[in-house]
């Protein structure tokens, strides 16, 4: 069995899809700056790419618009 951090063409391939979801999901950002939804999104795309960094970011955003919303990135943040 292989390890958590094993980097097959299937983990390469899943990193290149998420990547391209944070492109589609920041463009949409860029029309709804303050869309909750996105916004959780988008972090939890960064969890799962291991940006954790870049998911605070957002959670800190997040926090100014929806409490619950953020709550919920911040419980995503923390499962890693």
């Amino acid at each position: 069995m292989q390890g958590r951090n094993y980097r097959g063409v299937f983990s390469r391939m899943g990193e290149g899809l998420l990547e391209k979801y944070i492109e589609d999901l920041s463009r949409e950002l860029e029309e709804k700056p303050e869309d909750p939804e996105l916004l959780l999104k988008l972090g939890t795309a960064y969890v799962r790419l291991g940006r954790i960094d870049s998911a605070r970011e957002v959670y800190k955003k997040l926090r100014e618009i929806d409490s619950q919303k953020a709550k919920e990135l911040l419980d995503i943040i923390y499962e890693v």
